[in-house]
């Protein structure tokens, strides 16, 4: 994998737009409809961050993380930390919350989280589908 970049911002929900942002900036040559899903992941990711670990308390932080490798877009979302356990798909129709990460999972290629030595870091990957096709 080949880091495109990284970005650290604070822990509040106003960070999501800007992590948009910065996925579309780096990797503008994936096509519109595979970005919008990767996009929408990107905020549910950083939602989560923000509203269930420490990095949406205080001062708090998130980092986004942004690699490729030969047909994959990568994105890691590293937080703070939490005392509710490691993120995961609720599929509880009646819940009041957790549905984000059942769309990670219903778009991503693959995701998963490991711990970090400060928190926790959630990654999904994507089929990087090329803007204009390879010839």
């Amino acid at each position: 994998m080949n880091l495109l970049g990284t970005i650290t911002m604070p822990g509040v929900p106003k960070s999501a737009p800007a992590a948009r942002a910065f996925v579309r900036v780096l990797a503008p040559h994936i096509e519109d409809d595979a970005m919008a899903d990767i996009v929408l992941c990107v905020d549910e990711l950083v939602a989560n961050a923000c509203e269930h670990t420490a990095s949406g308390k205080g001062d708090g932080q998130i980092t986004v993380i942004v690699s490729e490798g030969e047909d994959i877009l990568r994105v890691t979302v590293l937080d703070q930390g939490s005392t509710q356990g490691q993120p995961r798909v609720r599929h509880d129709p009646c819940s009041e919350d957790g549905r984000g990460l059942l769309l990670v999972d219903a778009l991503s290629k693959s995701w998963g989280t490991h711990p970090t030595l400060n928190g926790t870091a959630v990654w999904a990957e994507f089929h990087a589908v090329p803007r204009f096709p390879v010839l």
